[in-house]
């Protein structure tokens, strides 16, 4: 990775700080996002869930999705849409790996 991509990222931790089938919550630039890792790949998306507030970081990861810990709602980690087709979604963003160290983008992607 050259210093030019790393323009928009921050570093959020490293990669033992996340063990595979957990989360953590991060701010980047005062946001708050819930870091997924599933299966040694890592995904980043907003902590909040747009229902009612609920920290997505807390819910229940089952394989690439996680439900809201408040009303179930389900969110795909790598994408940020709703799985329940209600047209619930939340950002997602980019995540690179360099030398065990985390970086999360400071934008978040296009939907």
């Amino acid at each position: 990775m050259n210093a030019k991509s790393l323009d928009q990222f921050v570093v959020v931790g490293r990669v033992d700080d996340i063990p595979s089938g957990t989360s953590r919550m991060v701010k980047v630039n005062g946001k708050s996002i819930a870091l997924f890792n599933v299966s040694g790949k890592f995904f980043a998306i907003n902590n909040i869930c747009p229902h009612k507030g609920g920290p997505l970081v807390k819910g229940k990861l089952k394989g690439y999705v996680v439900g809201c810990p408040w009303h179930h709602l389900q969110f795909d980690v790598r994408s940020g849409f709703g799985t329940d087709g209600g047209g619930y979604c939340v950002a997602s963003y980019d995540i690179q790996v360099n030398d065990d160290e985390i970086y999360v983008s400071s934008k978040c992607r296009d939907l």
